[in-house]
């Protein structure tokens, strides 16, 4: 996984990966970019969790839409979410704060 950190935790196959995990390569192909930190962006606190950096938003459906990838998405942004919210929720959440527009 050199050069590539994961920005939250993701599970693939029953595994959980985290930041400074190291992955192997059948696992990060099934990964989406999404749950990647953007190399040229400083990590805030260093330690993977900072919230600096410009990250796309996850899709609002199909491949990489689900409740794992906007959990990961609200806590880089620091977008404080139940530990059980839906995605719907955790959606909601981050149109409240600004990092999406919210759908018609």
């Amino acid at each position: 996984m050199r050069g590539r950190r994961l920005i939250a935790y993701v599970h693939v196959g029953g595994v959980a990966y985290g930041p400074g995990d190291e992955i192997p390569a059948d696992v990060l192909r099934r990964i989406g970019e999404h749950a990647f930190a953007d190399p040229e962006v400083d990590d805030d606190q260093g330690d993977g969790t900072g919230s600096g950096g410009d990250v796309e938003a996850p899709p609002r459906s199909g491949r990489g839409s689900g409740e794992a990838a906007w959990r990961a998405f609200a806590e880089q942004h620091s977008v404080e979410v139940a530990a059980d919210a839906s995605r719907e929720d955790i959606v909601a959440a981050c149109e409240a704060a600004g990092l999406v527009e919210r759908e018609e």
